[in-house]
C-alpha cells in the first residue's frame, strides 16, 4: 500500500498539547509574533489529524536549552521548567459527570461545585441556558461542549485561566467569545498545558455567548 493510501492519523490530546508546548518555546524565543502564536495554538487544539499539527511546527527552529548559571554561592544548579497552569487542579479524571442541558421554553442553572463529562451537550428551544464552568470539575484536559440555542439563549462562563476554541456558527443569531471586566489574563498568556474547553454548535434566532471571568468574580 503507498503512502497516499494509508488512513491519516488523528491527533490526541497529548499530540496536541506537545505541539501547544513548541509553540510556546518558540514564541518566547522571539520565532513566532504574538499574533502567530496565538492563531497556531488555536488551531493546535482544534486539529483533528496529526499531519495539521505537523504543519504548524514545520518552520520553526529547536529551541536551545538555557545553559546553567556558573555557581556563585551555590554548587547546585538550578533547574528551568516550563509554568504549570493551576487550572489542571480542576481536572479530576473522574469519570461520568453531567453530559446534557435541556430546555423547552424554560432555562437550566448550572454553578458551584458540579461535574462536567467530556462531552456536554447543551440544547435550549425558546428558552435559556447557563453553564458556569469556573468551580465545576472537568473530567478531562479537553472538554468539549455542544451548543444549540434555537429562538433562545446559551451562556457558557469559562475560567479566564483555560483556553476556549470557539467553533461555532450564528444564523441570524450570535455564536462567540467576549470578556468580562473581570478578566485579566490573554488566553496567548496562558500556560501550553492549560486545559481547553472547545465549543461546537449553531444559534439559530439565539444566542451562544462564551464568557471568560475571573474564577471569583461576582456575576
Amino acid at each position: 500500500m503507498s503512502d497516499a493510501n494509508l488512513p491519516r492519523k488523528r491527533a490526541g490530546n497529548a499530540d496536541r498539547q506537545h505541539v501547544a508546548a513548541i509553540l510556546h518555546d518558540a514564541f518566547s524565543d522571539g520565532q513566532l509574533s504574538l499574533n502567530e502564536f496565538d492563531e497556531r495554538t488555536r488551531e493546535a487544539w482544534a486539529a483533528v489529524y496529526s499531519d495539521e499539527l505537523a504543519t504548524l511546527t514545520a518552520d520553526l527552529s529547536p529551541v536551545a536549552p538555557v545553559s546553567p548559571v556558573s555557581p556563585v554561592a551555590h554548587s547546585a544548579s538550578v533547574a528551568v521548567t516550563r509554568p504549570r497552569s493551576d487550572a489542571l487542579s480542576y481536572v479530576t479524571g473522574e469519570s461520568g459527570g453531567s453530559g446534557t442541558s435541556i430546555s423547552m421554553m424554560g432555562g437550566i442553572d448550572r454553578r458551584g461545585d458540579w461535574h462536567v463529562a467530556p462531552t456536554h451537550t447543551s440544547l435550549t428551544l425558546m428558552g435559556a441556558n447557563l453553564l458556569d464552568l469556573r468551580h465545576a470539575r472537568l473530567s478531562s484536559a479537553e472538554t468539549v461542549i455542544n451548543a444549540f440555542a434555537c429562538m433562545g439563549g446559551i451562556e457558557i462562563i469559562v475560567p479566564e485561566d483555560v483556553r476556549v476554541v470557539d467553533g461555532g456558527i450564528g444564523i441570524m443569531g450570535g455564536f462567540g467569545i467576549r470578556n468580562d471586566r473581570s478578566c485579566t489574563v490573554r488566553m496567548d498568556q496562558l500556560p501550553a498545558d492549560a486545559p481547553v474547553i472547545r465549543v461546537r454548535g449553531m444559534a439559530l434566532m439565539g444566542g451562544v455567548e462564551i464568557r471568560r471571568a475571573a474564577r471569583n468574580a461576582e456575576l
